[in-house]
């Protein structure tokens, strides 16, 4: 599709989302939970017929990860069961419009003993990933009494993004926009406040990224968590919501890194790289599967087995990277 073309479907597209941002934040804040989760499921179900790119993009991305093991019909079965994470997740954010603490109260448990353990190792970088509910990681913790701040960009639609910001923030979560971030993450941490990030996605090394292994192929991930854990001695914790039978959540820290000046933030990106692939290996299908995880060929890896989709990087090997946030 030609520039042109594009710019042409998005103009036409735009009123329709707009309709459909609209209609959403009017009907599903009214709807009970079940029902919430009965529209997701149906949605889902339909999906990755509609969705061709979609579902192209996370075949990829299942054999990339497995390989032959993959079988065609347990492939089918991981990527509807991802659309359908993915689904509850984007429609959960505008149930969560009315009552919001008290629903995420109602829906979100900490497995014994992470609750505590997150306020005794405050202030700490909240790593997470799009895994299970990840807009839930922080909105648990806000509604729990743990102030946190988020980086956010523009997520689809500038009504998606304004949604977004609003729901986040209207239990006193903090927002900050990925543009000139770093400083208000350091201030957040310095003054005792948490921040949380999302690190399995992009991160060109002129923003800051490094390039590290996930299932194997080089793909470049941001060192700003493991920046900031060495310069603020703050520990780095992997936070993810595992999905629960009945829509409900359960918040899972499943691995912490504390502070230790003499581990290069290279080895530490990797190693958080190595977490979140642990995690994704045993729960695929809690995994954004449609998601481009692999979009940039890094230098030195064009021979490498990348997925349809990747393109070759437009940087340089010897380019030097700097110090950029991560944004949710």
């Amino acid at each position: 599709m030609t520039k042109r073309a594009k710019a042409l479907s998005r103009k036409i597209r735009r009123p329709l989302e707009w309709f459909g941002i609209w209609l959403a934040q009017v009907l599903v804040p009214r709807l009970s939970r079940p029902n919430v989760v009965r529209l997701a499921d149906l949605i889902s179900a339909l999906a990755p017929a509609f969705d061709r790119r979609g579902k192209k993009i996370a075949q990829a991305n299942l054999r990339l990860m497995f390989g032959a093991r993959m079988t065609p019909a347990r492939e089918d079965v991981i990527i509807r069961r991802s659309y359908r994470t993915v689904m509850r997740t984007i429609l959960n954010l505008f149930w969560l419009l009315r009552d919001t603490r008290e629903r995420i109260l109602e829906q979100v448990e900490f497995t014994p003993g992470t609750l505590d353990r997150i306020r005794h190792l405050q202030p700490a970088v909240m790593l997470s990933a799009h895994l299970g509910n990840w807009e839930l990681v922080a909105q648990g913790g806000v509604a729990n009494g743990i102030p946190i701040m988020c980086v956010a960009k523009q997520i689809g639609t500038p009504a998606m993004t304004e949604l977004l910001t609003r729901q986040r923030a209207a239990i006193g979560q903090e927002i900050v926009p990925v543009e000139g971030a770093l400083r208000a993450l350091i201030r957040t941490l310095k003054g005792g406040k948490s921040v949380g990030v999302l690190v399995d996605q992009h991160m060109d090394a002129s923003e800051g990224g490094t390039a590290c292994t996930f299932f194997g192929l080089p793909v470049s991930v941001s060192m700003t968590p493991a920046t900031l854990s060495r310069k603020l001695g703050v520990p780095i914790l992997f936070v993810w919501a595992r999905p629960l039978r009945g829509a409900r959540y359960r918040i899972e820290c499943s691995d912490v890194f504390l502070p230790d000046p003499s581990i290069p933030d290279t080895v530490r990106t990797q190693q958080l790289s190595d977490a979140i692939e642990r995690v994704v290996r045993r729960h695929p299908s809690y995994w954004c599967l449609t998601y481009r995880r692999w979009r940039r060929i890094c230098p030195g890896g064009e021979d490498l087995p990348y997925p349809f989709y990747a393109r070759a990087s437009r940087l340089s090997a010897t380019e030097h990277p700097r110090s950029g946030p991560t944004a949710t």
